[in-house]
């Protein structure tokens, strides 16, 4: 078995690719997709999640009380917290992903322009 790859910009994460898959090919422990961190994937849940609930009709403060452990507060009080920032963040970010952002999750040695 081989691999060819173009030598292009994304080089790196064809290179990373072919070593996770040669590690699968002959059984050994994979090598770690680093592309996306520990702490950037429970964030991608969350968003999923939010989006989600949003689809399905709950308001913010729902989706905060289930998703974020927030506790049921006022209306007034809602407006306030912290969680209130984080669901509708969450929510705007997860609405790009949809929308066709998620590619950028494939790239991690994409070269600054």
């Amino acid at each position: 078995m081989a691999a060819t790859t173009l030598l292009d910009r994304f080089i790196e994460d064809r290179m990373d690719a072919i070593r996770r898959f040669a590690s699968a090919v002959h059984h050994r422990r994979p090598v770690p997709d680093m592309r996306v961190s520990p702490y950037r994937r429970r964030n991608l849940r969350q968003m999923l999640r939010i989006l989600d609930g949003r689809r399905s009709g709950a308001t913010y403060q729902e989706i905060a009380e289930v998703v974020l452990g927030a506790d049921h507060v006022s209306a007034t009080a809602w407006k306030t917290m912290p969680e209130r920032d984080t669901v509708m963040r969450r929510f705007r970010e997860s609405t790009k992903l949809v929308e066709g952002g998620y590619r950028s999750l494939l790239f991690r040695h994409l070269p600054q322009t």
